[in-house]
């Protein structure tokens, strides 16, 4: 099986920046308070039932990595992150994190063009990143292609609002994409999801405090989704 699709674009390498080294250093203390009210629990609930090999996308400093351990039906587990001062941040938390025959693995990649063949692996995990992946059509384009037939989509991102909020987003988006690593706060993450084919297994409402529903990251939305 082929590695990428033919035609595929060619993404150039991620190359680091004084903007987004900085962002990588603040990353787990920027959201540590959010793990705390709600994302840990959430990503124990996403990760906690997938089986298989498990791919990540945009795996950040690592902040999934012990509910991988933790999960028994997971086989092996693939940490694919583009920026490499995250991916050193994410090799130190591995190498601390794992033992000796624990299958999980750092990989240099991006997500609109995985290094993975065709149906290779059982689950694709998305965690906040499709809002800063520079095409979200591409990257779901390699998702539906290096999944498996059954194979599921567990994801939870922020996305955009309506009404004065999503002006709000739109006006903060530039200053975001400069200095949080491209993040994008007015992406329509449903609507990408549907255009790409991915139907619905499963929504997992989210809670979280109203003071984080203040910030320009909600809606926020997670579930468990395959292709068509």
């Amino acid at each position: 099986m082929s590695n990428t699709s033919p035609g595929a674009t060619a993404y150039e390498p991620i190359v680091d920046d004084d903007n987004s080294r900085r962002f990588a250093a603040r990353y787990d203390d920027q959201f540590a308070a959010a793990e705390r009210a709600f994302l840990g629990a959430l990503r124990r609930r996403l990760i906690g039932g997938l089986r298989g090999h498990v791919l990540e996308i945009g795996a950040g400093t690592g902040a999934n990595v012990p509910h991988y351990l933790a999960a028994a039906g997971i086989e092996r587990v693939d940490l694919v992150e583009p920026l490499p001062s995250m991916r050193a941040l994410l090799s130190h938390r591995v190498a601390l994190a794992c033992t000796a025959g624990q299958a999980v693995h750092v990989v240099a990649g991006r997500a609109e063009r995985l290094p993975h063949a065709d149906a290779s692996v059982d689950a694709v995990v998305a965690t906040l990143v499709l809002c800063s992946v520079a095409d979200v059509a591409a990257t779901l384009r390699e998702v539906r292609r290096v999944l498996r037939p059954g194979g599921v989509l567990a994801y939870a991102e922020h996305s955009r609002s309506s009404g004065p909020k999503r002006l709000v987003q739109a006006a903060l988006t530039p200053l975001a994409v400069r200095h949080a690593a491209g993040c994008h706060y007015d992406r329509d993450i449903p609507a990408a999801l549907a255009a790409a084919g991915f139907v619905g297994l499963e929504t997992i409402p989210v809670e979280a405090p109203w003071s984080m529903r203040l910030l320009p990251e909600w809606p926020f939305l997670a579930g468990l989704a395959t292709p068509s």
